[in-house]
């Protein structure tokens, strides 16, 4: 008798844990509009550029699924403060949504095909600027940025699906005609700063410090990608990280880059307000 009393009470036990998680997993989910409200108060969110409807839709296909694959990898995050380290799922400066994809009307409003697209990306782009995609990536972040690290070459991290667990020699160096044409289905955002100088030394810097010593197409640095808090670490690395490590380094004595502590988290929607307001790059234009 005193076993089975003792039996019950421990599946009574785990059966009230098993539920409360359940209740705390759900109100996590309870009134997901007010944190959209209070991104639009807090001049996050400009509603005309993404309406609460569109969002709303965005948060259930991505943004959710996205966070509960992150907690994989930090339990310890709210769904609040993820979404805020993300930046509600809009780029910092433009306010646009950085899940927007290209459609078929957007594409004949702006009457260019995808060609004329790559194309114009291949004649506007230099050494140095700084690349944002909006759109779904296997990265842990939402969207993804890489940075020219000269005229006609793009360095990236591109992560991919197991990014939770850490990805060896991650680091990858394409012409940047292949590149925009991996990704001619979502908007990619262009910034650069306007000394140009300085742009093509930070460019030189990550080419020689993240991809090849020599400058060459030879790779012979190999980082692992992974989401690391360290943000001054050169590896683990990441898509926006080593963007903004280029940035900061690279420039030297130069206050290029607003100052953060050691254990910071730079993701890409966040970017273009990382930078020291008289280094702030400008927006080139969508492509």
């Amino acid at each position: 008798m005193k076993k089975f009393k003792i039996g019950s009470l421990i599946a009574l036990l785990l059966g009230l844990v098993l539920f409360t998680g359940l209740i705390v997993n759900a109100d996590e989910f309870r009134d997901i509009g007010s944190l959209y409200d209070k991104a639009v108060n807090e001049n996050i969110i400009d509603p005309n550029l993404y309406p609460k409807a569109n969002w709303e839709k965005d948060e259930i296909s991505t943004m959710r699924p996205y966070y509960e694959e992150y907690k994989n990898y930090d339990s310890s995050i709210t769904y609040e403060l993820w979404l805020k380290l993300n930046n509600y799922g809009v780029m910092a400066d433009t306010k646009e949504p950085v899940l927007q994809l290209k459609t078929p009307a957007e594409s004949n409003i702006r009457l260019r095909t995808a060609q004329d697209n790559i194309d114009k990306f291949c004649r506007d782009t230099q050494a140095g600027d700084i690349l944002v995609v909006g759109g779904d990536f296997p990265t842990g972040v939402l969207g993804h940025a890489a940075i020219l690290n000269a005229d006609g070459y793009v360095l990236e991290m591109p992560g991919g699906s197991n990014w939770a667990h850490g990805i060896p020699d991650n680091n990858r160096q394409l012409p940047k005609r292949q590149w925009i044409t991996e990704h001619i289905k979502e908007w990619t955002s262009v910034y650069r700063i306007k000394d140009t100088n300085l742009a093509r030394q930070i460019a030189k810097f990550v080419d020689t410090h993240y991809y090849s010593t020599t400058g060459s197409a030879t790779k012979d640095i190999h980082l692992d990608y992974l989401l690391d808090w360290r943000i001054k670490l050169k590896n683990p690395n990441y898509c926006s990280k080593l963007v903004w490590q280029a940035y900061y380094y690279g420039s030297g004595s130069l206050p290029v880059m607003k100052e953060v502590s050691s254990t910071a988290y730079i993701v890409p929607t966040a970017l273009p307000n990382a930078f020291d307001s008289r280094y702030a790059p400008y927006f080139v234009g969508k492509y």
